[in-house]
């Protein structure tokens, strides 16, 4: 282990140097920069891949310029570019090249996100060898840099336990009562991977009772994890986490009842379609159908079918298939296509100038599509519902600035005349509003309304949209729907695929 620490220490003093003989350097790499300099998806994906193939402390080098490149360059926005990079910075193997990306978080003084990224491809690459690193980024001026360090050391592997970990385990320890929540979360969670035996029972105390952390986000994270970390505790602290005050516990708990499996489950399930909350209601049915096979609609059906059925039951093989719900005969609210349920929700409409374009499929422009879209659901859902709406391109308006609020006759109106005032502009930026509103700890259900594929933002593609996207949603429970009004397939797929990411359901319109 020293040996190999001091080959990588000698690596890094003479890193820099190494670069001065690019010219001796693999060939390939000259093709890989020309191929970035067109400026095109398709070309940088193919250098990326060359970077990738060639594994060198150059290769890595010339992904770390992509990577921290900002602003418009003479093709596509920079985020393009980062997210094709990324995909293969990650399939990096070669000690050195990694070492060089080690480097980067240690020297990076004027971007903390290139440090945050730096420490998440650390614990991608899974060696203990950045250890001591990682550590010294828990202190980083940054809570984004600090999260991502904590999480990182929580994937790295130790076959061995040594002194670096050990000072890990209590740097760890001092940043469970930091300032940011994803910081605290992802401390105790790397905390249990690295010292369990120490850290189970205050983990559990974490999530519930007089020394549960404060945040109802955390608290819902902690819950969420509990599966990898300790398995043998879910089903006793989800049972509790039902009376937990906040909605986002209570829907992580009913997810792992259900895949509990149990009596004991079924019992704490059918409570929970008592819940204040309807989506929770509504899982919870899901769940008890799929488990049971059985239809009931309310509670009273589903406690008197157990108290006649718990002795003798018997959980069938895979997933019963119980009697769902229909809109048929019933008035139900649905927006381009798909129901809502939720008492709180948030409508995000794209207001981009690719909205001034034809929607063929319904001969108007999908601009006046989507306005008549949101006047029906508007119009049909109850009032006293809590709501939400907001247009994007490259900026974020919001209708309620002071978060969502009752939807009434006169809101309704107030909310449309608000749609309908907004102006297309250029581009849109997709990430920064889902950023924004599944942050919102009110809302539970978002519908977010796309022409296309986002044109900008700290992330565009897919693949780090909805890691992103995942990574806050542990903290927030929010589904997300998505809507794209488009006949690109490749368009469509981005929609698609952020839906899923949340367990949400996709449309689209030609």
């Amino acid at each position: 282990m020293r040996i190999q620490r001091y080959l990588v220490c000698s690596l890094i003093v003479f890193l820099f140097s190494a670069v001065v003989f690019a010219a001796v350097g693999d060939p390939r790499l000259d093709e890989a920069r020309d191929l970035f300099r067109q400026g095109s998806e398709e070309t940088s994906r193919r250098a990326s891949i060359i970077c990738r193939e060639v594994n060198t402390v150059e290769a890595a080098e010339l992904m770390l310029e992509i990577l921290k490149s900002t602003g418009m360059g003479p093709g596509l926005p920079s985020g393009h570019y980062r997210d094709i990079v990324w995909e293969e910075m990650g399939k990096l193997t070669d000690p050195y090249a990694k070492a060089r990306i080690e480097l980067e978080l240690k020297k990076n003084k004027d971007s903390p996100w290139v440090r945050a990224w730096t420490a998440e491809l650390l614990g991608i690459y899974g060696d203990q060898e950045y250890t001591r690193t990682l550590t010294k980024a828990l202190k980083d001026k940054d809570p984004r840099v600090r999260a991502s360090a904590a999480e990182a050391l929580g994937r790295l592997v130790f076959p061995d336990k040594n002194q670096a970990t050990e000072k890990a385990v209590l740097a760890l320890t001092k940043v469970t009562s930091g300032k940011h929540p994803f910081e605290r979360t992802n401390a105790l969670i790397a905390l249990m991977k690295l010292a369990p035996e120490d850290w189970t029972q205050k983990y559990i105390l974490a999530t519930e009772g007089r020394a549960a952390d404060k945040d109802g986000g955390v608290r819902c994270a902690l819950l969420g994890a509990l599966p990898e970390l300790a398995p043998g505790q879910v089903e006793a602290v989800s049972a509790r986490a039902l009376d937990d005050e906040d909605w986002r516990v209570r829907l992580q708990a009913v997810n792992h009842l259900a895949a509990a499996r149990s009596k004991t489950a079924i019992d704490r399930l059918i409570d929970a379609t008592e819940d204040e909350r309807p989506t929770i209601r509504l899982r919870a049915m899901d769940y008890l159908r799929e488990l049971t096979g059985q239809g009931h609609r309310q509670t009273q059906g589903w406690r008197a079918w157990w108290k006649n059925s718990r002795a003798t039951f018997t959980f069938p093989e895979g997933s019963a298939k119980g009697q769902k719900p229909t809109s048929e005969g019933e008035t139900v609210a649905t927006y381009n296509g798909i129901r809502v349920d939720s008492d709180h929700v948030a409508f995000l409409i794209d207001k981009s100038s690719a909205m001034r374009e034809q929607l063929v499929s319904q001969g108007k422009s999908k601009e006046m599509f989507a306005q008549a879209q949101l006047e029906e659901v508007l119009g049909k859902l109850p009032e006293g519902v809590t709501f939400n709406v907001y247009t994007y391109e490259l900026d974020v308006e919001v209708f309620s600035e002071k978060g969502p609020l009752e939807l009434t006759k006169k809101s309704k109106k107030k909310a449309l005349d608000f749609v309908k005032d907004q102006r297309t502009k250029a581009s849109k930026d997709i990430w920064q509003v889902l950023e924004m509103v599944v942050s919102d700890p009110h809302i539970d259900t978002i519908y977010l309304l796309s022409s296309g594929e986002p044109d900008t933002g700290k992330y565009v593609h897919w693949n780090r949209v909805t890691a992103h996207l995942q990574d806050i949603n542990r903290y927030q429970m929010v589904t997300v729907h998505t809507i794209a009004y488009s006949d690109n397939g490749w368009y469509r797929e981005q929609m698609e695929k952020i839906a899923q990411a949340t367990g949400g359901e996709f449309k689209w319109f030609e």
